[in-house]
Protein backbone atom coordinates (compact mmCIF):
# COMPACT_ATOMS: atom_id res chain seq x y z
CA UNK A 1 0.00 0.00 0.00
CA UNK A 2 3.17 2.56 0.67
CA UNK A 3 4.40 1.44 -2.27
CA UNK A 4 1.14 2.22 -4.15
CA UNK A 5 0.88 5.94 -2.43
CA UNK A 6 4.77 6.22 -3.41
CA UNK A 7 3.97 5.40 -7.22
CA UNK A 8 0.67 7.79 -7.17
CA UNK A 9 2.49 10.40 -5.81
CA UNK A 10 5.42 10.20 -8.08
CA UNK A 11 3.12 9.44 -11.20
CA UNK A 12 0.94 13.15 -9.92
CA UNK A 13 4.39 15.10 -9.82
CA UNK A 14 5.69 14.16 -13.33
CA UNK A 15 2.34 15.59 -14.55
CA UNK A 16 2.27 18.99 -12.69
CA UNK A 17 5.78 19.13 -14.16
CA UNK A 18 4.84 18.29 -17.35
CA UNK A 19 2.21 20.98 -17.63
CA UNK A 20 4.71 23.67 -16.01
CA UNK A 21 7.51 22.55 -18.09
CA UNK A 22 5.14 22.59 -21.44
CA UNK A 23 2.76 25.53 -20.22
CA UNK A 24 -0.58 26.55 -19.96
CA UNK A 25 -0.70 25.99 -24.09
CA UNK A 26 -1.39 22.77 -23.23
CA UNK A 27 -4.38 22.80 -21.59
CA UNK A 28 -5.67 25.68 -23.51
CA UNK A 29 -5.62 23.26 -26.37
CA UNK A 30 -6.73 20.35 -24.72
CA UNK A 31 -9.30 22.58 -23.45
CA UNK A 32 -10.55 23.50 -26.73
CA UNK A 33 -10.80 19.89 -28.11
CA UNK A 34 -13.33 18.92 -25.60
CA UNK A 35 -15.10 22.13 -26.15
CA UNK A 36 -15.60 21.53 -29.81
CA UNK A 37 -15.93 17.84 -29.20
CA UNK A 38 -19.31 18.74 -27.23
CA UNK A 39 -20.44 21.96 -29.62
CA UNK A 40 -22.94 22.69 -29.56
CA UNK A 41 -24.78 21.92 -26.35
CA UNK A 42 -27.04 24.88 -26.34
CA UNK A 43 -28.77 26.90 -28.19
CA UNK A 44 -26.69 29.17 -30.79
CA UNK A 45 -27.66 32.94 -31.32
CA UNK A 46 -27.31 33.98 -34.76
CA UNK A 47 -27.33 37.86 -34.62
CA UNK A 48 -28.72 39.99 -37.87
CA UNK A 49 -27.59 43.45 -37.71
CA UNK A 50 -30.46 44.85 -39.17
CA UNK A 51 -34.43 44.79 -38.23
CA UNK A 52 -36.67 41.72 -39.39
CA UNK A 53 -37.64 41.39 -43.05
CA UNK A 54 -34.29 42.01 -45.12
CA UNK A 55 -32.58 39.99 -47.62
CA UNK A 56 -29.97 39.07 -45.20
CA UNK A 57 -32.40 38.27 -42.57
CA UNK A 58 -34.33 36.15 -45.21
CA UNK A 59 -31.33 34.58 -45.98
CA UNK A 60 -30.31 34.14 -42.25
CA UNK A 61 -33.04 32.14 -40.98
CA UNK A 62 -33.10 29.34 -44.03
CA UNK A 63 -29.17 28.80 -42.82
CA UNK A 64 -30.63 28.67 -38.85
CA UNK A 65 -33.01 26.07 -40.11
CA UNK A 66 -30.41 24.19 -42.05
CA UNK A 67 -27.69 24.81 -38.66
CA UNK A 68 -30.54 23.59 -36.42
CA UNK A 69 -30.81 20.19 -37.97
CA UNK A 70 -27.19 19.39 -38.52
CA UNK A 71 -26.24 20.15 -35.52
CA UNK A 72 -29.45 18.88 -33.27
CA UNK A 73 -29.33 21.69 -31.60
CA UNK A 74 -31.70 25.12 -31.70
CA UNK A 75 -30.10 28.41 -33.82
CA UNK A 76 -32.30 31.14 -33.06
CA UNK A 77 -32.32 34.56 -35.78
CA UNK A 78 -31.67 37.65 -33.60
CA UNK A 79 -32.35 40.80 -34.92
CA UNK A 80 -30.42 43.87 -33.31
CA UNK A 81 -30.72 46.68 -36.22
CA UNK A 82 -29.59 50.15 -36.29
CA UNK A 83 -26.72 52.41 -36.80
CA UNK A 84 -25.78 50.77 -39.82
CA UNK A 85 -25.32 47.55 -38.99
CA UNK A 86 -23.17 48.89 -35.89
CA UNK A 87 -25.24 48.00 -32.78
CA UNK A 88 -25.87 44.41 -33.56
CA UNK A 89 -21.79 43.98 -34.54
CA UNK A 90 -20.32 45.77 -31.45
CA UNK A 91 -22.96 43.34 -29.51
CA UNK A 92 -21.27 40.37 -30.71
CA UNK A 93 -17.80 41.83 -30.58
CA UNK A 94 -18.17 42.00 -26.52
CA UNK A 95 -20.37 38.37 -26.73
CA UNK A 96 -18.36 35.35 -24.79
CA UNK A 97 -16.01 33.74 -27.26
CA UNK A 98 -17.21 30.43 -27.03
CA UNK A 99 -19.56 29.92 -30.79
CA UNK A 100 -22.88 30.11 -29.29
CA UNK A 101 -22.78 34.18 -30.43
CA UNK A 102 -22.15 34.37 -34.10
CA UNK A 103 -22.46 37.59 -36.48
CA UNK A 104 -24.10 37.50 -39.99
CA UNK A 105 -21.98 39.87 -41.60
CA UNK A 106 -22.68 42.39 -44.46
CA UNK A 107 -21.22 44.86 -46.73
CA UNK A 108 -21.34 47.53 -43.95
CA UNK A 109 -19.02 45.25 -41.55
CA UNK A 110 -15.99 46.19 -43.76
CA UNK A 111 -17.16 49.95 -44.42
CA UNK A 112 -17.84 50.95 -40.86
CA UNK A 113 -14.11 50.61 -39.88
CA UNK A 114 -13.39 53.95 -42.44
CA UNK A 115 -16.60 55.40 -41.62
CA UNK A 116 -17.06 55.46 -38.17
CA UNK A 117 -15.09 55.45 -34.43
CA UNK A 118 -16.12 52.43 -33.16
CA UNK A 119 -15.56 50.95 -29.91
CA UNK A 120 -14.05 47.70 -31.00
CA UNK A 121 -11.14 47.12 -33.88
CA UNK A 122 -13.54 45.15 -36.71
CA UNK A 123 -9.80 42.87 -37.24
CA UNK A 124 -9.26 42.41 -33.25
CA UNK A 125 -12.24 41.77 -32.28
CA UNK A 126 -14.23 38.95 -34.78
CA UNK A 127 -12.98 35.90 -36.55
CA UNK A 128 -14.06 35.39 -39.89
CA UNK A 129 -15.94 32.30 -40.68
CA UNK A 130 -17.07 31.55 -43.64
CA UNK A 131 -18.59 33.78 -46.93
CA UNK A 132 -21.67 31.82 -48.38
CA UNK A 133 -23.14 35.12 -50.65
CA UNK A 134 -21.30 37.91 -52.70
CA UNK A 135 -24.51 40.64 -53.28
CA UNK A 136 -25.55 41.21 -55.92
CA UNK A 137 -25.96 45.28 -57.17
CA UNK A 138 -27.46 46.52 -60.15
CA UNK A 139 -27.01 49.77 -61.86
CA UNK A 140 -30.53 50.44 -62.74
CA UNK A 141 -31.53 54.11 -64.54
CA UNK A 142 -34.73 55.63 -64.80
CA UNK A 143 -36.03 55.16 -68.57
CA UNK A 144 -36.42 58.90 -69.75
CA UNK A 145 -32.39 58.94 -69.84
CA UNK A 146 -31.02 59.05 -73.28
CA UNK A 147 -28.72 55.80 -72.49
CA UNK A 148 -28.40 52.01 -73.35
CA UNK A 149 -25.57 50.87 -71.72
CA UNK A 150 -23.07 51.94 -68.82
CA UNK A 151 -20.30 53.34 -71.94
CA UNK A 152 -23.46 55.76 -73.20
CA UNK A 153 -23.81 56.66 -69.45
CA UNK A 154 -20.34 57.69 -68.78
CA UNK A 155 -20.15 60.34 -72.22
CA UNK A 156 -23.88 61.67 -71.26
CA UNK A 157 -22.68 62.44 -67.27
CA UNK A 158 -19.26 64.33 -68.67
CA UNK A 159 -21.54 66.03 -71.17
CA UNK A 160 -23.74 67.08 -68.12
CA UNK A 161 -21.42 67.64 -65.46
CA UNK A 162 -23.68 67.65 -62.07
CA UNK A 163 -26.84 67.13 -63.35
CA UNK A 164 -27.02 63.09 -63.15
CA UNK A 165 -27.90 62.17 -59.39
CA UNK A 166 -27.99 58.47 -57.88
CA UNK A 167 -29.47 57.20 -54.95
CA UNK A 168 -28.80 55.35 -52.20
CA UNK A 169 -30.44 53.78 -48.38
CA UNK A 170 -28.47 56.16 -46.81
CA UNK A 171 -24.99 58.24 -46.16
CA UNK A 172 -22.01 55.83 -46.01
CA UNK A 173 -24.12 52.18 -47.40
CA UNK A 174 -22.94 50.25 -49.47
CA UNK A 175 -24.45 51.21 -52.74
CA UNK A 176 -23.64 54.85 -51.87
CA UNK A 177 -19.84 53.46 -51.45
CA UNK A 178 -20.50 52.03 -55.04
CA UNK A 179 -21.46 55.61 -56.45
CA UNK A 180 -18.62 56.61 -55.08
CA UNK A 181 -16.45 54.18 -56.67
CA UNK A 182 -18.34 54.23 -59.92
CA UNK A 183 -17.61 58.47 -59.96
CA UNK A 184 -13.59 57.60 -59.01
CA UNK A 185 -13.42 55.07 -61.25
CA UNK A 186 -14.75 57.08 -64.20
CA UNK A 187 -14.35 60.54 -63.64
CA UNK A 188 -18.09 61.36 -63.84
CA UNK A 189 -19.65 64.25 -61.37
CA UNK A 190 -23.19 63.14 -59.98
CA UNK A 191 -24.46 63.93 -56.99
CA UNK A 192 -26.01 61.42 -54.43
CA UNK A 193 -29.36 61.46 -52.45
CA UNK A 194 -29.50 59.37 -49.63
CA UNK A 195 -32.81 57.76 -48.49
CA UNK A 196 -33.65 56.02 -44.96
CA UNK A 197 -33.96 52.62 -46.94
CA UNK A 198 -33.66 50.64 -50.06
CA UNK A 199 -37.64 51.03 -50.99
CA UNK A 200 -37.58 54.46 -50.77
CA UNK A 201 -34.55 54.86 -52.83
CA UNK A 202 -35.55 52.69 -55.69
CA UNK A 203 -39.16 53.81 -55.53
CA UNK A 204 -37.21 57.28 -56.15
CA UNK A 205 -35.67 56.29 -59.18
CA UNK A 206 -38.69 54.31 -60.36
CA UNK A 207 -41.21 57.82 -60.04
CA UNK A 208 -37.68 59.68 -61.99
CA UNK A 209 -36.75 61.97 -59.21
CA UNK A 210 -33.22 60.61 -58.99
CA UNK A 211 -31.84 59.39 -62.28
CA UNK A 212 -30.14 56.22 -60.93
CA UNK A 213 -29.28 54.04 -57.88
CA UNK A 214 -27.10 50.56 -57.37
CA UNK A 215 -29.88 48.79 -56.10
CA UNK A 216 -29.78 44.80 -54.77
CA UNK A 217 -31.01 42.57 -57.41
CA UNK A 218 -33.58 41.10 -55.65
CA UNK A 219 -36.19 44.24 -54.89
CA UNK A 220 -34.91 46.28 -58.34
CA UNK A 221 -35.55 43.04 -60.82
CA UNK A 222 -39.56 43.71 -61.15
CA UNK A 223 -38.93 47.15 -61.52
CA UNK A 224 -36.52 46.15 -64.61
CA UNK A 225 -38.65 43.57 -65.86
CA UNK A 226 -41.89 45.64 -66.09
CA UNK A 227 -39.68 48.49 -67.89
CA UNK A 228 -40.27 50.73 -65.32
CA UNK A 229 -36.27 50.78 -64.43
CA UNK A 230 -33.12 49.92 -67.47
CA UNK A 231 -30.39 47.92 -66.16
CA UNK A 232 -27.70 48.69 -67.40
CA UNK A 233 -24.79 46.32 -65.64
CA UNK A 234 -24.32 43.95 -63.01
CA UNK A 235 -21.73 45.24 -60.23
CA UNK A 236 -19.58 41.96 -59.79
CA UNK A 237 -16.35 41.21 -61.59
CA UNK A 238 -18.05 39.36 -64.57
CA UNK A 239 -21.52 38.32 -65.71
CA UNK A 240 -23.78 36.05 -63.76
CA UNK A 241 -24.73 32.76 -65.64
CA UNK A 242 -28.44 33.54 -64.07
CA UNK A 243 -28.77 36.80 -65.42
CA UNK A 244 -26.95 36.78 -68.60
CA UNK A 245 -29.17 39.79 -70.52
CA UNK A 246 -27.29 41.89 -67.82
CA UNK A 247 -23.16 42.86 -68.62
CA UNK A 248 -20.70 43.18 -65.92
CA UNK A 249 -20.25 47.05 -65.52
CA UNK A 250 -16.43 45.72 -65.49
CA UNK A 251 -16.76 45.03 -69.33
CA UNK A 252 -16.84 48.76 -69.92
CA UNK A 253 -15.05 50.26 -66.53
CA UNK A 254 -12.14 47.44 -66.39
CA UNK A 255 -11.72 46.35 -62.81
CA UNK A 256 -14.56 48.07 -61.29
CA UNK A 257 -16.35 45.80 -58.39
CA UNK A 258 -18.88 46.65 -55.45
CA UNK A 259 -20.14 43.45 -54.64
CA UNK A 260 -21.63 42.86 -50.91
CA UNK A 261 -20.58 40.09 -48.68
CA UNK A 262 -22.65 37.97 -46.13
CA UNK A 263 -21.02 35.43 -44.29
CA UNK A 264 -20.34 34.51 -40.74
CA UNK A 265 -18.03 36.10 -38.04
CA UNK A 266 -17.34 34.92 -34.74
CA UNK A 267 -16.23 36.97 -31.50
CA UNK A 268 -12.24 36.95 -31.65
CA UNK A 269 -10.30 34.10 -29.34
CA UNK A 270 -13.41 31.47 -30.38
CA UNK A 271 -11.94 28.10 -30.49
CA UNK A 272 -10.71 27.46 -33.80
CA UNK A 273 -12.08 23.52 -33.56
CA UNK A 274 -15.37 25.22 -33.02
CA UNK A 275 -14.94 27.70 -35.84
CA UNK A 276 -14.24 24.96 -38.14
CA UNK A 277 -16.68 22.99 -37.18
CA UNK A 278 -19.17 25.67 -37.81
CA UNK A 279 -17.58 26.40 -40.51
CA UNK A 280 -18.13 23.04 -42.19
CA UNK A 281 -21.51 22.84 -41.10
CA UNK A 282 -22.83 26.24 -42.67
CA UNK A 283 -21.01 24.83 -45.85
CA UNK A 284 -23.16 21.92 -46.02
CA UNK A 285 -26.01 24.11 -45.62
CA UNK A 286 -25.13 26.46 -49.05
CA UNK A 287 -23.93 23.60 -51.24
CA UNK A 288 -27.30 21.79 -50.61
CA UNK A 289 -29.10 21.91 -54.31
CA UNK A 290 -32.41 22.46 -53.05
CA UNK A 291 -31.47 25.91 -51.29
CA UNK A 292 -28.63 26.59 -53.51
CA UNK A 293 -31.75 27.10 -56.63
CA UNK A 294 -33.76 28.49 -54.14
CA UNK A 295 -31.71 31.22 -53.37
CA UNK A 296 -30.00 31.49 -57.14
CA UNK A 297 -33.85 32.25 -58.36
CA UNK A 298 -34.08 34.57 -56.01
CA UNK A 299 -31.40 36.49 -57.41
CA UNK A 300 -28.89 35.80 -54.68
CA UNK A 301 -25.25 35.34 -55.54
CA UNK A 302 -24.78 32.66 -53.70
CA UNK A 303 -20.49 31.59 -54.44
CA UNK A 304 -20.08 28.32 -55.80
CA UNK A 305 -17.77 27.32 -52.49
CA UNK A 306 -18.17 28.65 -49.31
CA UNK A 307 -15.18 30.56 -48.20
CA UNK A 308 -13.62 28.86 -45.24
CA UNK A 309 -12.05 30.86 -42.27
CA UNK A 310 -8.66 31.03 -43.55
CA UNK A 311 -9.78 32.35 -46.97
CA UNK A 312 -12.53 34.95 -45.47
CA UNK A 313 -10.26 36.70 -43.43
CA UNK A 314 -8.04 38.11 -46.13
CA UNK A 315 -10.88 38.56 -48.07
CA UNK A 316 -12.08 41.09 -45.06
CA UNK A 317 -9.00 42.77 -44.94
CA UNK A 318 -8.85 43.64 -48.97
CA UNK A 319 -12.38 44.81 -48.55
CA UNK A 320 -11.94 47.10 -45.72
CA UNK A 321 -8.76 48.58 -47.25
CA UNK A 322 -10.43 49.14 -50.18
CA UNK A 323 -13.70 50.81 -49.09
CA UNK A 324 -10.87 53.08 -46.78
CA UNK A 325 -9.73 54.41 -50.19
CA UNK A 326 -13.18 55.38 -51.67
CA UNK A 327 -14.04 56.53 -48.66
CA UNK A 328 -11.02 59.00 -48.26
CA UNK A 329 -10.90 59.80 -51.83
CA UNK A 330 -14.83 61.08 -51.57
CA UNK A 331 -14.29 62.42 -48.05
CA UNK A 332 -17.47 60.83 -46.96
CA UNK A 333 -18.77 62.36 -43.53
CA UNK A 334 -21.17 60.76 -41.38
CA UNK A 335 -22.95 62.11 -38.50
Amino acid sequence: MIYMNKMIRMLWCAVVLMRLTLGIGIGIGMNNFVHAQGFPNKPIRLVVPFVPGGGSDSVARMLAHGMSERLGQSVVVENRGGANTIIGTEYVATAKPDGYTLLVCTGSFVINPSLYKLSFDTLKAFTPVTLYLRGQTLLVIHPSLPVRNVKELIKFAKAHPGQLTFASYGAGSPNHLAGELFKNMTGVDMLHIPFKGSAPSISEVVAGRVSMTFGVLTPVLPYVRSGRLRALGLAGPERNPEFPEFPAIAESVPGFQAVGLNGICAPSGTPREVIDKLHTTIASVFTNPEIRTKLIQGGADIVARPLPPDEFGPLVRTEIEKWRKVVEAAKIKVN
